[in-house]
């Protein structure tokens, strides 16, 4: 399965973990299961359940 590392509401990492072997996240990260079909990324944001998409970077003209 795949997770998000969430660090102030904002996905830092994505990892692959099977959700039982003896593994925490770093302190201050919180590991979320991305549901099937829902992109979740690095950038992307986590709140209340739901994974937002990333900031769009700023255009320069």
């Amino acid at each position: 399965m795949n997770y998000a590392l969430v660090e102030n509401g904002v996905v830092v990492n994505v990892i692959v973990w099977d959700g039982h072997s003896d593994w925490q996240p770093p302190n201050g990260q919180t590991v979320v299961q991305i549901p099937d079909g829902v992109y979740a990324g690095i950038g992307s944001t986590y709140s209340n359940g739901t994974f937002g998409e990333p900031p769009q970077p700023s255009s320069t003209v």
